[in-house]
């Protein structure tokens, strides 16, 4: 990537223009390193944004940083005799986020400079990285010689009073033992976790490159009604913790034990998890709370924590900086930590979408190895 002074001296040369015939000469510079990194051009902590448009119509980056509101972070035209705009904003080093482009009051689109999207549940988004950011490669396709797990769909049926039957969808690692206890991770929000946030990549290549990692069966639960059953519902918390935990272990012949199971979720998926280890911390003895919706109910579940003697459970707690759930995920921590619970606890510089939480899925997995 060019230097500041580089991508500021192109910016203020093509500013100080008079002529058509030097404008068009100094924007050709700039089009050209436009061309060949892509944008946003980065430049340490400041990302600059830039749209080629033939009309004075209103542009805007809406994304992550501004909770996706058009008219916030306006691009404005260079120079009077060019056709481009340009927006320059600061982000953390280590930040990854999406955005679009938003021309007028048309509807939003990609980036034309940008080749990375990644697609969310509201549809595909242009994405960019500053020059910290970690991703992982285990997110990606597995290759040929790395061994896939079996997903089997399980049609699990209610219980009495508890009417939640469904199709669950188990990965399965390798030819289980009958009767060995395994470990497992039971994950909310389970089709978009698979389709979406890549989680059975995740495993399969967590298993080829770090083979002494115990193996994990994964249970991904769709669900239904999701505000109903996820905003601490106390009959779907008890058909996960003593129906489906049941059906899923006798269809596969397996045993395990509360040290042994996770419960994990994102957003709602985070309080339905940590609501459901409050109910039933003997079943699920492991929480993974990614940036979780703690506020519902004015924070009902932190004062619920926070009145209770200790319980047998573990945490894992992740959110976002950037728009996410920050602000309840760190004091959810510090109720946990002064009650002396294990709590591993991890901020990223992202915000509430699925390409965060589903770079941290190896890191749930050897959290729960342990």
């Amino acid at each position: 990537m060019p230097k500041s002074s580089s991508i500021e001296d192109l910016i203020d040369a093509l500013r100080e223009q008079r002529t058509l015939r030097s404008v068009i000469a100094s924007e050709s510079d700039l089009q050209r390193l436009i061309h060949k990194n892509g944008t946003p051009l980065i430049d340490g902590t400041t990302a600059h944004f830039f749209v080629e448009h033939d009309t004075n119509e209103h542009i805007s980056v809406i994304g992550d940083w501004n909770n996706w509101k058009p008219g916030i972070d306006t691009l404005e035209r260079i120079n009077p005799k060019t056709t481009l705009y340009h927006l320059a904003k600061d982000f953390p080093s280590d930040a990854r986020l999406s955005y679009r482009i938003v021309v007028g009051y048309n509807d939003s689109i990609n980036d034309p400079e940008n080749p990375h999207t990644w697609q969310e549940v509201f549809g595909n988004n242009t994405y960019f990285t500053m020059p910290r950011y970690m991703g992982t490669k285990y997110l990606e396709d597995p290759k040929a010689n790395v061994p896939r797990g079996e997903l089997r769909t399980l049609s699990a049926k209610s219980a009495r009073g508890l009417e939640f039957a469904r199709d669950v969808y188990i990965y399965i690692p390798e030819k289980l033992r009958r009767n060995r206890k395994y470990r497992f991770i039971y994950v909310h929000d389970g089709e978009e976790a698979i389709w979406i946030g890549k989680f059975t990549n995740v495993l399969d290549n967590l298993r080829h490159h770090e083979p002494d990692l115990p193996n994990v069966i994964a249970v991904f639960i769709p669900p239904v009604d999701r505000h109903a059953e996820y905003m601490l519902s106390e009959k779907f918390a008890k058909w996960c913790a003593t129906s489906l935990v049941k059906q899923v272990e006798k269809h596969l012949g397996v045993r395990s034990d509360g040290r042994l199971r996770c419960m994990q979720g994102a957003s709602l998926g985070g309080l339905c998890a940590t609501f459901t280890g409050f109910e039933y911390p003997k079943i699920f003895g492991n929480i993974a709370a990614q940036s979780p919706s703690f506020w519902v109910g004015e924070r009902r579940i932190i004062g619920a924590y926070s009145k209770r003697r200790k319980l047998p459970l573990r945490f894992f707690l992740h959110t976002g900086s950037i728009h996410d759930a920050l602000t309840e995920t760190r004091l959810m921590r510090n109720v946990l930590e002064e009650k002396r619970y294990d709590v591993t606890y991890l901020e990223t510089s992202e915000s509430h979408i699925w390409a965060n939480w589903s770079r941290q899925y190896e890191t749930i997995i050897r959290w729960l190895a342990k």
